[in-house]
């Protein structure tokens, strides 16, 4: 999906945010990074049967 301009400002008007023109390149190209991260994570349905770890050990 192309996020344009207008789908931005639509969104940011909702959540009673303003963006400045020269910040806008900059919006849009870290939600389109947002949302390829978004389809990598839905990509594939993790198996019932993998739990993680009880306990975190570095």
């Amino acid at each position: 999906m192309r996020i344009s301009e207008e789908l931005v400002r639509h969104l940011a008007g909702h959540s009673g945010l303003e963006i400045a023109p020269e910040h806008m390149p900059g919006v849009i190209r870290n939600l389109e990074v947002l949302e390829g991260q978004i389809l990598l994570l839905f990509a594939r349905p993790i198996d019932p049967p993998i739990e993680p770890a009880p306990v975190y050990r570095p």
